[in-house]
């Protein structure tokens, strides 16, 4: 049998996602732990850029669909096979499982296993996920900060494939939550100088207390100019995009110097090409790395985490109900991370 809390399960809430900017807000059934897996009462869920572009269209996904995937809560129910004393643990959810012996696990990531098992959307009141994407978190971790894990495992990830970054220059191009981690990272990992480019404020102030040094608004003059005075003309040994848009990958490129690194953190729309010149890209002997996805480092992140002081990249939370409101905002550049938080809803 299924072991739970007594008394606590419900008729659940979720918010589907129906196409477009179109979301509903629908009652279904509670959900029954299969084996092997656990159900978690959702505390915190982190408005992620890659729901903006769903809604947007630049980013591919099918309707309908429960989204959210920056989760953390408690497990309230455990499935067969399951020790039952894990129900009230807090975790942070992954959401996907692994293997660890197929192709893709053994010469690429766990996070692209061929065998995986994927959690349910995670703007819901609970979540249905593999015991195993359950991990707990520090005791004194809040949920908002255990729910920067995705992202900031994505970041490790990257930061961690690149080649010599302690001592070197580091430029951050966009300062929401990626390039705030990603340069928070790139300073845990020794870099010596970090400018953050970005044209919000109050996110610039946020990158100065997550160890930017220098601060560029591209409102005020070009990018070109900060990285050529930073420099000395010579060009910054790691550049990170951490926005999604091709353009601003090739001026990563063009502001890096000859074997430097460009790390593309942010996402680009599906289909679209570099703006580029290859033979300058050649000659200059850049090295280009993608990180998408959580790599192997999630599990580990929570840790991490407890390492910096991410208090500047907390911003508001929202009702499970304003999930659409949500997102709007995170399009808007309101805040730096943006929260769901579906108990709140579900007290109201």
């Amino acid at each position: 049998r299924n072991n739970a809390i007594a008394g606590e399960r419900k008729n659940m809430r979720v918010i589907t996602w129906r196409g477009g900017a179109h979301f509903t807000t629908d009652d279904v059934p509670d959900l029954v732990p299969g084996p092997d897996e656990v159900v978690v009462q959702i505390e915190a869920v982190g408005v992620c850029g890659t729901d903006v572009h769903i809604t947007q269209g630049l980013f591919p996904a099918d309707a309908p669909q429960v989204l959210g995937h920056e989760g953390s809560g408690i497990i309230t129910q455990t499935g067969p096979g399951i020790d039952p004393a894990r129900i009230g643990q807090r975790v942070v959810m992954d959401t996907t499982s692994h293997c660890g012996v197929c192709d893709n696990c053994r010469t690429w990531s766990l996070s692209r296993c061929e065998r995986l098992q994927k959690s349910t959307g995670f703007y819901a009141e609970y979540a249905r996920l593999p015991a195993q994407c359950a991990h707990p978190i520090p005791a004194s971790m809040s949920y908002e900060v255990a729910a920067l894990t995705e992202p900031a495992s994505c970041c490790l990830s990257g930061v961690e494939s690149l080649d010599h970054v302690r001592g070197a220059t580091a430029l951050v191009v966009g300062g929401g939550i990626m390039g705030q981690l990603t340069a928070a990272l790139l300073r845990r990992a020794g870099a010596a100088r970090i400018l953050v480019s970005e044209p919000f404020a109050n996110r610039r102030d946020a990158a100065r207390s997550m160890g930017a040094d220098r601060l560029h608004d591209p409102g005020a003059g070009p990018l070109a100019e900060a990285v050529h005075e930073a420099t000395n003309g010579r060009g910054v040994d790691i550049a990170v995009e951490a926005v999604g848009k091709p353009q601003l990958v090739a001026d990563c490129v063009a502001l890096t110097r000859p074997r430097g690194q460009v790390l593309m953190i942010g996402v680009c729309p599906q289909g679209t090409p570099l703006p580029i010149d290859l033979y300058d890209f050649h000659y200059r002997e850049i090295r280009l790395l993608g990180a998408f996805g959580r790599g192997n480092v999630f599990a580990r992140t929570p840790e991490v985490l407890m390492e910096l002081d991410v208090a500047p990249v907390l911003s508001e939370h929202y009702a499970l109900d304003d999930v659409p409101k949500a997102i709007d905002a995170t399009a808007a550049g309101e805040g730096v991370k943006l929260f769901i938080a579906p108990q709140l809803s579900a007290a109201s």
